[in-house]
């Protein structure tokens, strides 16, 4: 492994895979242990059990709300209620990237980059410039999209309906832009284990057209009081392991983009967002000013993205790992290849911080608070229960 390698813990804590735990560039064999909370209901406090199937909810996930009746003292969360096997170990990198990419479509390709960069650490494989721009294209137009669409998540409970669906329209229209640019509207086999095969043509057009309808979205949500006096205050958390915007809504300078090693961000001037609201309002910002940053990064990337073929990766044998900045924070991806098949692969979700970050910011709010924190940290269900074998 070029950029990670095994020892103690180091830097700042990323993750737990089945068997490790991940921090910036040390894989350690001793896995970080997240703290589970317990409570007992005072006298007068009931349990009120929401999910994991219910209005409100679009993955199946449950939660146990503690509460004398309308203020939340704790927050309990199970998102192990349904699981989904993928039987992984034992392809080949180019079949097993098949099933990496459908672990979340919303998130296909970080999936897809972070376990290709791990197999491509692991086998010792140059990719071209140019490959590496096409896939920060890639990875950004994915952010606008999640971004896009957890904002739209936050006007819904508020009951704002033109914005919401103005939202969609617009989220449409960049799951239109990605199907023009990779062939697929999630996509799909656009990237490859040392490749990439995207079409630009038309695109930089497409993407001016996003920031400015967005900006005039955002700019007529933040004259909105009743909007943001439910997000204001509403879910505080600046304690922890923070991921993503989560983190970076905290006033933290938490960012996988700063310390890749191979897409150049740094070539290109990046610097993330760091706000110091650690609430809803918070987190929503952030992701709204990160759509806007993110088209402006697609347009530059444009002029030096290229493609390239796939990689033979047959008989070959090697242990790497890698880590991208998803929309919802780092990424980490571990793989052990022999003769040309997977050995062994380990994945650690941003989700998995994320989601203890919302249970603790829970408790003081009321649950008429809850869907707007929820939908502000964009936790996807998908990247925690999936069990690969």
């Amino acid at each position: 492994m070029r950029y990670y390698r095994f020892g103690n813990p180091e830097g700042r804590f990323i993750g737990n895979t089945e068997k490790y735990a991940a921090y910036e560039n040390v894989i350690s064999e001793h896995r970080h242990e997240i703290g589970a909370e317990s409570y007992q209901n005072l006298p007068g406090e009931f349990t009120f059990a929401y999910g994991p199937a219910t209005g409100g909810l679009i993955e199946s996930v449950a939660f146990d709300l503690h509460t004398p009746g309308e203020l939340i003292k704790h927050v309990g969360v199970d998102p192990y209620v349904k699981t989904r096997p993928l039987k992984i170990r034992g392809l080949a990198p180019q079949d097993a990237l098949l099933m990496v990419e459908r672990i979340n479509g919303f998130h296909a390709a970080s999936n897809a980059l972070a376990f290709e960069m791990a197999v491509e650490d692991a086998l010792d494989i140059d990719v071209p410039d140019r490959v590496w721009y096409s896939r920060l294209i890639m990875l950004e137009l994915e952010r606008i999209r999640s971004n896009l669409e957890v904002v739209k998540r936050v006007c819904e409970p508020a009951g704002f309906g033109v914005p919401q669906n103005q939202i969609s329209y617009l989220r449409e229209n960049v799951a239109r832009i990605i199907s023009r640019l990779a062939g697929h509207r999630y996509f799909f086999s656009a990237s490859s284990i040392g490749g990439c095969q995207i079409s630009k043509s038309g695109i930089e057009t497409m993407i001016s057209s996003v920031k400015r309808e967005f900006g005039e979205i955002f700019n007529a949500l933040l004259e909105s009081k009743i909007f943001l006096n439910r997000l204001q205050n509403n879910g505080n958390i600046n304690e922890g392991d923070l991921l993503g915007p989560a983190a970076r809504a905290a006033g933290r300078n938490v960012d996988a983009r700063l310390e890749e090693m191979h897409m150049p961000y740094a070539d290109l001037g990046f610097k993330p967002f760091i706000f110091d609201e650690p609430d809803a309002f918070g987190r929503f910002y952030v992701r709204s000013q990160e759509i806007l940053a993110s088209t402006d990064m697609i347009s530059e990337a444009l002029e030096h993205s290229g493609n390239s073929s796939a990689t033979d990766t047959a008989g070959a044998s090697g242990e790497g790992a890698a880590r991208v900045e998803s929309p919802q924070g780092d990424l980490f991806y571990y793989v052990r290849i022999t003769d040309g098949r997977i050995e062994d692969i380990q994945m650690s979700s941003p989700s998995l911080l994320n989601i203890e970050a919302f249970r603790k910011s829970m408790a003081g709010n009321i649950f008429t608070d809850y869907h707007f924190n929820w939908e502000s940290f964009g936790i996807w269900i998908s990247e925690l229960a999936v069990v690969i074998q």
